[in-house]
């Protein structure tokens, strides 16, 4: 177990938030029926997808015309997800269909419905051969072409929250449950990992080089999984429960929102964040819940419960730069695949676009 001194809390004020001097100005803005849930870029970086909790799904082009329009889920929406290397995206909500959309979006999507249980989240494998399904206490693994099912997992103890493949490895993935994670193998009935910590576990992430398995759990903290040594770190010391992770793009750096203060971890060498010291960045004054590195890894987009949205260079200054101030809740950040566009979502329904590069 490692805990961390949090640092005092920032009031705002040297963020100069009364002044929109160092705002930058919105590229384009558009608004979805409920508050947006997720936002994911396409590979090429062509279309941004935007899904609400409840309503239509947008497709748009980077100036923010509105592509194409696609149905909801039945009884709310659940996740989106575009192909690692083609422009198929994937949808998947609480009806438990699975839809597989090709661009640019003239044809029928291919359609998969599953059996009824509680399911929000579903991913392409790494290598996009496959789509794992969260259904209740399973998993129904897909293939990606035909949207058959090739295998599931053992009923576990508890509703799977979380899933995650592995991006080194495109058999295996990690699944969020039982009080823990537990790692499969496709071809394989038990799990080939797993660590317990008797809580529960909300998110999860994968780092890009396949080392780490981290969880936000629903106490202040955060358990990170070194699959090679098959060894468990509990971290604890956060101002709540953590709801955003982000990985720098050569896994060196992982960023944790857990309260007002960014904590970003060091995950090289042997023993990882063991006795190491994070960097503590300080500027929100509500939650950080909203978090992605710019594709170079230098560049750190935060968004907050106080609508703020921060610009951080972490190696190079624990200052931040406000960027944009919304009367509502941030709910995601996301880079555009080529560093300089940066669309935000907000629990208003909002999305829109602002580009450094201007």
């Amino acid at each position: 177990m490692l805990g961390f001194k949090k640092a005092a809390p920032t009031d705002g004020a040297d963020l100069n938030m009364k002044s929109a001097a160092g705002l930058i100005p919105q590229q384009w803005t558009a608004r979805l029926d409920d508050h947006c849930l997720d936002l994911r870029w396409s590979p090429d970086g062509a279309m941004l997808a935007a899904m609400p909790s409840l309503g239509e799904i947008v497709i748009f082009s980077p100036t923010g015309e509105a592509l194409t329009k696609l149905p909801g889920h039945a009884q709310g929406n659940g996740s989106i997800a575009w192909h690692p290397k083609e422009n198929r995206l994937l949808t998947y909500g609480q009806d438990t269909e699975i839809r597989v959309y090709e661009a640019p979006f003239t044809a029928a999507p291919k359609v998969k419905v599953l059996e009824k249980a509680w399911g929000e989240r579903a991913e392409w494998s790494s290598d996009g051969a496959h789509i794992a399904a969260a259904l209740g206490k399973t998993v129904a693994v897909l293939d990606a072409k035909t949207l058959n099912k090739v295998r599931g997992i053992p009923e576990q103890r508890s509703t799977i929250c979380d899933i995650s493949w592995n991006p080194r490895e495109p058999n295996e993935f990690a699944t969020v449950c039982d009080g823990g994670v537990r790692l499969w193998k496709l071809g394989r009935d038990e799990p080939t990992g797993h660590f317990d910590w008797g809580g529960a576990s909300l998110i999860s992430t994968w780092s890009p080089d396949g080392r780490w398995v981290v969880t936000g759990d629903q106490t202040p903290s955060v358990h990170l999984y070194d699959v090679r040594s098959k060894d468990p770190l509990h971290i604890q010391g956060y101002e709540s429960k953590v709801k955003a992770l982000a990985w720098q793009d050569k896994s060196e750096w992982l960023a944790t929102g857990g309260g007002r203060m960014i904590t970003i971890w060091p995950c090289t060498g042997k023993r990882g964040p063991r006795g190491s010291t994070p960097i503590q960045l300080t500027g929100h004054t509500g939650d950080a819940v909203a978090m992605d590195f710019g594709p170079s890894g230098e560049l750190l987009a935060s968004g907050g419960r106080d609508g703020l949205v921060l610009l951080w260079m972490p190696h190079k200054s624990e200052k931040p730069v406000l960027i944009s101030l919304q009367q509502r809740e941030i709910t995601r950040v996301r880079w555009a695949p080529a560093e300089g566009h940066l669309a935000v979502g907000t629990e208003g329904g909002d999305v829109f676009l602002l580009s450094l590069q201007s």
